[in-house]
């Protein structure tokens, strides 16, 4: 049976960069270990499994806030060529505001995708999506 206390949104806040992504309305990640089947001649089942990769991506969605737009604030590339090809890994950290305790982090986290939309009656959102090299929780 479970000991501890429970985690809700209300009390987390999402950083990129040590910075807190203001209004974030949902943040999701994923981690993935794929394997590759072993099969063998003169064998009718696979007869093992080989770890060959870990991906981890994330996407977070925020209420847009005037002069805030992802770029501004840096954590998406803005401008030429080189400043995507020489964009520098960023670290993302989910925080329980309670305790001041770092529930996961995600590390090399680099922009994969954003878009935003707006209907009547409602704010301006927007979705991004993002590539990670790795993530823990508050255990590893």
């Amino acid at each position: 049976m479970a000991t501890g206390k429970a985690v809700s949104g209300a009390s987390c806040v999402f950083k990129i960069n040590g910075i807190e992504i203001g209004y974030a309305t949902g943040v999701s990640a994923q981690e993935t270990v794929e394997y590759a089947p072993i099969d063998i001649l003169g064998e009718i089942d696979v007869v093992g499994h080989e770890p060959i990769r870990r991906t981890v991506s994330m996407s977070a969605s925020f209420v847009r806030i005037k002069l805030e737009a992802l770029g501004a604030i840096g954590i998406w590339p803005r401008g030429d060529r080189d400043v995507v090809l020489n964009w520098q890994p960023m670290v993302a950290e989910l925080v329980d505001q309670n305790s001041g305790e770092v529930l996961y982090t995600m590390d090399g986290v680099y922009p994969q995708t954003q878009n935003w939309q707006v209907q009547k009656g409602t704010v301006v959102t927007v979705n991004a999506t993002f590539y990670a090299r790795r993530m823990y929780n508050e255990q590893n």
